[in-house]
């Protein structure tokens, strides 16, 4: 089995209307979360992920620190997941039912994790 991440994608904007979802909307959404992540979590293919927090820095050499995500971005990411699966076909039909798609604006980037030899 190989490692994929899922890097889930929305606009700016589609994440400051969820940071300002009511309770109830966002237990619903959680519901919705839970249900698909526990399928991959019974299937064996779940690793593991969390979703990530707004804003954050950037660093680059030299020790340039800037604020990030950049304002002028397109997108935004809001979560990781990482998953097992054959190939990158099974990591796509895995990501089905992802709650990100009930978003028109998201996007689940599906990436191969390199395997690092173990010295």
């Amino acid at each position: 089995m190989k490692e994929f991440m899922y890097i889930f994608r929305n606009t700016k904007e589609a994440e400051e209307a969820y940071a300002s979802m009511s309770p109830q909307e966002l237990e619903n959404d959680m519901k919705y979360w839970n249900e698909w992540m526990g399928k991959l979590a019974q299937q064996g293919k779940l690793i593991g992920g969390q979703p990530l927090l707004p804003g954050g820095k950037v660093v680059r050499p030299g020790k340039k620190i800037t604020d990030g995500p950049y304002i002028e971005a397109k997108d935004v990411v809001g979560g990781y997941l990482l998953i097992k699966a054959k190939d990158i076909d099974e990591a796509i039909v895995l990501s089905e039912g992802c709650p990100m798609y009930h978003s028109p604006t998201a996007s689940v980037e599906v990436r191969e994790v390199m395997p690092v030899p173990q010295e």
